[in-house]
């Protein structure tokens, strides 16, 4: 069992004021996973209307609102989390849902039929296929930002060898699912500082598993699950709406340490 502490802030600003702005967040850690909540705080700016609840996967969600005419709004989550090995035994569920492929980890014909070549022995174990498929992903890619968007799809990945780690992951996820292997799409906090980051999740039967292709690894310690779903589109850290003629930026900061 390890001891981690997790902030993320979030901070957006606006190049005038704006009214009625609506967000929605998944900032919180996961409970009932390989995860125990010791401690956690949200901080939201005065007047910032906040309500909880879970969205259709299960991820944690905050509704929050600030009707008053503002050109910043920050907030804070933060905590303290006791961490056993990367691990989530629960059945698979909702399985197809994990199986067929979504917009954003669609291939192409062409490109399914290049990768259905089987290329593992008879009796290979789903985790053995799915660090090979990681480590693949890693190799063939680039780590190269600002190359792609939060809409770019695995087919175009595919062919461009680069993006950030949300390619990464949504590129593992389609080649997963080629191999009839249910995969799902995770964001949350990696130890060290930064931004959010993405991973991906495989089930093997009996349990959840976690890879990080940008990290060519099997999870063990120091990732905080915040979210999953069948790709990103259905678990963005935050989203949001405003009334206003204003252009919008979002710095996002993230720290992970253990204690």
């Amino acid at each position: 069992m390890k001891r981690y502490l997790y902030n993320y802030e979030t901070i957006v600003s606006f190049s005038q004021p704006v009214t009625d702005h609506h967000i929605l967040l998944r900032c919180q850690p996961m409970t009932g996973t390989y995860m125990s909540i010791e401690e956690e705080h949200l901080v939201v700016p005065h007047g910032f209307h906040v309500s909880h609840g879970v969205d259709a996967f299960g991820n944690r969600i905050v509704y929050g609102g600030q009707r008053d005419e503002h050109s910043a709004l920050a907030y804070v989550s933060t905590g303290i989390v006791d961490m056993s090995p990367y691990m989530t035994r629960t059945p698979l569920g909702i399985s197809s849902a994990y199986l067929i492929p979504t917009p954003l980890t669609l291939l192409s014909l062409k490109q399914a039929e290049r990768e259905s070549i089987n290329k593992f022995e008879p009796g290979t174990s789903v985790t053995d296929k799915a660090m090979t498929i990681c480590h693949d992903v890693y190799q063939c890619m680039e780590y190269m930002p600002l190359t792609t968007t939060i809409d770019t799809p695995a087919s175009e990945i595919y062919d461009s060898r680069r993006g950030v780690c949300q390619d990464y992951a949504h590129l593992m996820i389609a080649l997963c699912r080629l191999e009839n292997i249910p995969a799902r799409y995770i964001s949350g906090f990696v130890e060290g500082t930064g931004e959010t980051h993405a991973w991906v999740e495989i089930h093997d039967g009996y349990s959840w598993i976690g890879f990080d292709p940008t990290n060519d690894c099997r999870i063990t310690y120091g990732y905080v699950k915040i979210a999953h779903g069948r790709d990103a589109a259905d678990c963005p850290v935050n989203r949001g709406v405003y009334i206003g003629n204003a252009i919008q930026q979002t710095q996002i900061n993230v720290t992970l340490k253990e204690l």
